[in-house]
């Protein structure tokens, strides 16, 4: 399956062939290498598709039957900030 990836903090955008048994976690790392992401920058990352989060721990098939996931979809790389000041 052929899904696209934009990361919502540069605006770049990048195409991937994924396997329906790949968890979404494992998607996300090679989003990250691929972009070439730091991973010391101390953030936590999640794919939206159509405004709701894929949760890290389902598959690609759970996202296709659970959230109507489609060949060609363009999804969202979000970044979030780990921990902070009080």
């Amino acid at each position: 399956m052929r899904i696209s990836v934009e990361d919502t903090r540069t605006g770049k955008l990048i195409k991937l062939d994924v396997k329906e048994h790949h968890p979404i976690e494992r998607i996300i790392d090679i989003i990250i290498k691929h972009m070439g992401i730091i991973s010391a920058e101390q953030r936590s990352y999640t794919l939206v598709l159509h405004e709701k989060e894929l949760p890290n721990t389902i598959t690609i098939e759970d996202a296709i039957h659970k959230f109507g996931l489609q060949e060609n979809d363009k999804l969202s790389l979000w970044a979030r900030v780990i921990g902070g000041i009080r």
